[in-house]
């Protein structure tokens, strides 16, 4: 499993980034690990996602395209990113501003 530092590391990163509104990192099973949103938006991110992401995930491996690795949501607010990364059973989340 990734470490703590290397997580944090990461998360910093991404929040540096213009336009960048919130950062979520979610277990596969919907139990936020980190977050700098609210914590009733945190849950809300983290079990709408974490629903999207087994039906996009059943979704590949019924049409055979391998494994999933990244979705994008365009919205009016801007982009939601999801990286899941099964192997380590967490998801990413990215909120992002339109530019």
């Amino acid at each position: 499993m990734i470490t703590q530092e290397k997580l944090q590391s990461i998360l910093s990163r991404l929040k540096a980034q213009d336009g960048v509104r919130g950062v979520v990192v979610t277990t596969m099973e919907g139990l936020p690990l980190s977050s700098d949103l609210d914590p009733e938006t945190t849950e809300s991110v983290a079990a709408i996602i974490t629903s999207l992401v087994g039906k996009a995930l059943d979704a590949v491996r019924e049409l055979r395209e391998g494994s999933l690795s990244f979705l994008t949501l365009d919205t009016h607010k801007g982009q939601i990113n999801i990286a899941p990364d099964v192997k380590e059973g967490l998801i990413l989340v990215v909120l992002k501003n339109n530019d």
